[in-house]
């Protein structure tokens, strides 16, 4: 069975790397080459953005559930859930790193890591 505490810090971890990328969103925004997007790559660019910030509200809140509930997890919708927070994180680093931007990719694949150990083993 999951162990709550492990739960509960990643749900404090995703809290954290949440408010911390939404602030970063504004640190690229600014930049010329950003600005200088056509309207509709400005716009889902910066939608998307926000959106990765609400995931990660969200998977904080899965964590914070299933902490107070550990057995959830042995549900399979629940496992179907925990799975696919893990996918999206090593897909997203895939992603970051492929394109180069390394802080990003690594730091997503280690959430992912922590987050299959966490809800997953």
């Amino acid at each position: 069975m999951p162990n709550p505490t492990l739960l509960k810090a990643a749900g404090y971890g995703s809290l954290l790397v949440s408010i911390l990328h939404a602030a970063d969103g504004k640190r690229f925004q600014r930049l010329r080459q950003f600005q200088e997007l056509p309207n509709i790559a400005y716009t889902c660019s910066t939608v998307g953005w926000y959106q990765g910030s609400a995931y990660l509200v969200l998977t904080a809140l899965l964590n914070f559930h299933w902490a107070q509930n550990p057995k959830a997890l042995e549900e399979p919708l629940n496992r179907a859930m925990a799975t696919l927070l893990v996918i999206i994180a090593w897909a997203s680093s895939a992603w970051y790193l492929r394109r180069g931007v390394k802080a990003s990719g690594i730091l997503t694949v280690a959430a992912g890591i922590f987050q299959a150990w966490a809800a997953l083993h």
